[in-house]
């Protein structure tokens, strides 16, 4: 079962607020020097040296580092009298640290327990924060799941699963993203239509392809992709007018399903692929080729399900978002939106 599907919950706010924590054992966290926002350009990037000097240097500081940036709570209401419960050691949980309140209500004295995971990033997993930190940074700089797992010692179903809990966060990420056109007056846009995961034999199975459609602005190489079961121009042409502003110059092949773009508000050129690369005009689709080759390129190390294509786009996509900032950071703080601890 998909971890979003189990874990995930948008938009749930804490009903108490941490100057209001209830008295107890509490542990005061060093804090961490790290918050994901600096305006030296040094500390753009978040080096892995740097998260195991910073963060990962003690359970108290990784507790603290992740409630700082929201990964953990820094509140918990308790679930019996609704007053916030405090965070106290304890040598029962894995993580040596728990939420508990104590509070007396009338002639009762309750007592209850939350695991400072809960609702988290962290949740239902037997890997330790660190490894789960690890796992999610070497995630970010596109190392491959063996070398992670050799890293960590994982399991292939261990390291499988968070594979895969990352990329479901792109694709929730990207699919809440605003949708912003390509293109508009003066600009120009490269189409194609591309198959991922062609027909052949594997291990004896016949794997189903998928074709996909996409567009890349050729000066600020903004670009979209998405699935289609069709390629005829009931589907496509519904697509161009979403992804696409009007007044664009498109250029595309030869294919019938863009014959009618100029009835649609758009200059359309041509590139005859069968004749030639490049048109007379100059005109050609070599950015948009390209893509397809970064994205197959991306998409040859890993399964060729069909089911898990659009996680794989959305992991594409996301990483090309992120190509030139801290990509790190950036899952970071979507992975907080996403999972948002209670």
């Amino acid at each position: 079962m998909s971890k979003f599907v189990r874990k995930c919950n948008v938009g749930i706010q804490h009903g108490c607020s941490p100057s209001t924590q209830s008295k107890g054992t509490q542990v005061e966290k060093p804090s961490s020097s790290y918050h994901g926002k600096s305006d030296d350009n040094r500390d753009a990037f978040l080096t892995y040296d740097r998260l195991c000097r910073e963060v990962l240097c003690s359970q108290d500081a990784i507790i603290s580092w992740c409630q700082d940036i929201g990964l953990i709570a820094k509140a918990m209401p308790c679930p019996t009298c609704g007053e916030c419960m405090a965070i106290v050691e304890t040598n029962d949980r894995a993580d040596h640290m728990k939420w508990e309140c104590r509070r007396q209500i009338g002639r009762k004295r309750h007592r209850c327990e939350k695991s400072i995971r809960s609702g988290s990033w962290f949740a239902q997993s037997n890997l330790s924060l660190e490894e789960t930190l690890k796992f999610t940074y070497w995630w970010c700089c596109d190392l491959k799941q063996d070398q992670i797992r050799q890293q960590l010692q994982l399991g292939k179903h261990t390291a499988v699963d968070w594979d895969m809990f990352c990329r479901e966060t792109c694709e929730v990420v990207m699919m809440q993203a605003d949708k912003k056109k390509v293109g508009g007056e003066g600009k120009r846009v490269q189409i194609d239509e591309s198959k991922i995961g062609k027909r052949k034999y594997y291990r004896g199975h016949q794997v189903e392809g998928q074709w996909v459609f996409g567009g890349i602005e050729e000066d600020s190489r903004e670009c979209f992709i998405v699935t289609v079961e069709h390629r005829d121009e009931a589907t496509l042409l519904p697509l161009i007018q979403e992804w696409i502003a009007p007044g664009t110059t498109i250029i595309s092949d030869c294919w019938k399903a863009y014959i009618n773009l100029p009835k649609y508000g758009y200059t359309h050129e041509t590139v005859n692929h069968s004749k030639e690369f490049v048109n007379k005009d100059g005109s050609h689709t070599n950015k948009i080729e390209g893509h397809w080759r970064q994205m197959k390129t991306n998409l040859s190390t890993h399964g060729r399900r069909k089911h898990h294509y659009a996680s794989y786009l959305a992991e594409f996509l996301y990483r090309y978002k992120h190509k030139d900032s801290d990509i790190f950071k950036a899952f970071i703080h979507d992975v907080v939106k996403v999972y948002n601890p209670h």
